[in-house]
């Protein structure tokens, strides 16, 4: 896992934060990754329903001009792929 050495420095708006420490935290047990992200061309997906990915992965891509890979965002088991 990255961390940063001695934390990250803000300058403001600290207070809800100042006095905890950096923790751990699980990945959820489940994401919603949509194939259309942004003003660009949907992907199409290169996995299947039942495939185990890993993180980082890239599960979706476009051949189109304005267009961008979606990459997995934790590792587990796709279970469905709706449009």
């Amino acid at each position: 896992m990255k961390t940063f050495k001695q934390g990250i420095y803000l300058k403001e708006n600290k207070e809800l934060s100042e006095e905890q420490r950096i923790r751990r935290i699980s990945p959820p047990a489940k994401v919603i990754l949509p194939l259309a992200q942004h003003i660009g061309a949907p992907c199409e997906p290169l996995v299947k329903k039942g495939d185990l990915v890993k993180k980082g992965e890239k599960i979706a891509d476009s051949d189109s001009f304005v267009s961008s890979p979606i990459h997995a965002s934790i590792s587990g088991k796709v279970t469905s792929i709706e449009k």
